[in-house]
């Protein structure tokens, strides 16, 4: 009985902590499948044949970033929506990843600038062209300005840009409510749009 009395909480704890591990593990894993399709559209997507849009989210739907952003947002948020019920999302962000151009992650293996696949390991600074995204009254809206114009996003082959996007969400465990943790899935992608 005294075997048992000190074994049973240790049992108990270890049976939480692995169901705790696997559910984190399940939701990361949904937030990179999320990740993979939005940003496999935003490459197919490309410039949406408008090179010259300006950055505000204003003027012509067409040629507006954040119409665009949408579309690859609507495409994430069917994955994320009811295969998380232990995650909240965060923010949703489309970006240019920088360090993974002039021979940055995908010709050497690892970035070579101080920013990274994303950036600055979720930071942004100024200058960054990201497009932030949080989830406001039930509508994902910009935050600040879009700064990842159509035009950086062109998908011209030879010379394909690099798209990025990134989830962050908030795990909080449903049998150990003392353990959350913040987690971040991106996916970069560079291929031709299908004609």
């Amino acid at each position: 009985m005294v075997e048992l009395a000190i074994l049973l909480p240790l049992m108990i704890l270890l049976f939480l902590g692995g169901w705790t591990a696997a559910g984190l593990i399940g939701d990361n894993d949904t937030a990179l499948q999320a990740t993979r399709a939005g940003a496999r559209y935003a490459a197919e997507l490309g410039n949406d044949g408008y090179p010259t849009a300006t950055a505000a989210c204003q003027g012509a739907v067409a040629a507006n970033p954040c119409s665009a952003d949408q579309g690859i947002i609507q495409q994430m948020v069917p994955i994320l929506t009811g295969t998380m019920p232990n995650a909240v999302l965060t923010e949703i962000a489309i970006y240019e990843p920088t360090s993974c151009t002039n021979g940055g992650l995908f010709s050497t293996g690892t970035p070579d600038t101080s920013g990274g696949c994303p950036p600055n390991n979720g930071a942004y600074t100024t200058g960054e062209n990201i497009d932030v995204y949080t989830l406001v009254s039930g509508t994902w809206t910009l935050q600040g300005t879009a700064l990842y114009t159509l035009a950086l996003r062109d998908q011209v082959h030879p010379n394909e840009a690099e798209l990025g996007v990134l989830v962050q969400f908030k795990y909080t465990s449903p049998t150990l409510s003392l353990f959350t943790q913040t987690d971040t899935q991106y996916t970069v992608v560079r291929l031709s749009p299908q004609e």
